[in-house]
């Protein structure tokens, strides 16, 4: 029953994200909510070799029945990717999850 009321907000209220599980998976097209992490302590900054950089992390709030993998899956919202930092499921309704922002180096 709260799969389906989950499942229902999702529908309603989330955000168009692609996920992609596992490098060389194909990205699965879902809605989940994704919203900036503050931080009172400090901006979101972090240092670099270069002096201080945005580390603009988001939660991800996704269905349950599409797993995330930390250091593997990556979400794509909008034109920015993000890389999942950690990644847990929370009963079978649902996955929280840390986003930071994808390295462009990587690409």
């Amino acid at each position: 029953m709260m799969d389906r009321e989950w499942r229902s907000i999702l529908n309603r209220y989330g955000q168009q994200v692609l996920v992609r599980p596992r490098a060389g998976q194909e990205e699965v097209p879902l809605r989940a909510f994704l919203q900036p992490v503050l931080d009172r302590s400090r901006g979101q900054e972090v240092p670099s070799p270069l002096g201080l950089r945005r580390e603009d992390r988001m939660l991800y709030l996704g269905p349950g029945d599409q797993p995330l993998t930390a250091g593997e899956s990556r979400v794509t919202w909008g034109k920015r990717d993000y890389d999942v930092q950690s990644a847990h499921q929370v009963g079978d309704s649902h996955w929280w999850a840390l986003l930071r922002p994808r390295d462009k180096e990587e690409l």
